[in-house]
């Protein structure tokens, strides 16, 4: 593995293809939500439901960055991680972990970064793209449940309203 211009290059379009992909991933998963999303219960169990769900589309989608990690890093030869690991998640290059990429995804798409993992190589390029996303696409979650609430619990005012 070198640190060439055109591992950049690929490790760039990699980032792109990730990105186009758990864009869409989100877009249809709230699209899903909100046409499946009942108005028949009240706005708690509504909301509670939305959030579980939004939360299983985000851990998806870092799962989606996750399998970039290693296809970058198995398959292309862009990098690696390296770092410190508890027992029996091995991240040496030729070793890798299934469980390290889908930790090192997670902590990086929700712009935690602990530091405990880091890539090495063009993999940098993907790790830095990957935390934009997350947090844009937390933002529109947090946009999206902003809508529903209010407009889930405008109901439950007009239902009380009713019911006096």
């Amino acid at each position: 593995m070198e640190n060439s211009a055109e591992n950049f290059l690929l490790a760039l379009l990699c980032a792109a293809v990730l990105t186009v992909t758990v864009v869409g991933i989100h877009y249809e998963a709230l699209r899903l939500l909100s046409a499946l999303h009942p108005r028949r219960w009240s706005g708690r169990v509504n909301i509670g439901v939305l959030i579980v769900c939004i939360i299983l589309v985000h851990c998806l989608e870092a799962m989606v960055f996750a399998f970039g990690f290693w296809f970058a890093d198995n398959v292309l030869g862009l990098g690696w991680l390296a770092g410190s690991t508890a027992p029996g998640m091995p991240t040496r290059h030729g070793e890798p972990s299934l469980l390290v990429y889908a930790y090192f995804a997670l902590e990086t798409f929700t712009t935690q970064s602990l530091g405990d993992l880091y890539p090495v190589g063009a993999t940098r390029l993907i790790a830095t793209i990957e935390p934009l996303v997350g947090l844009i696409l937390i933002g529109w979650s947090a946009s999206f449940t902003y809508v529903v609430m209010r407009r889930d619990w405008q109901l439950d005012d007009e239902g009380e309203h009713r019911a006096r």
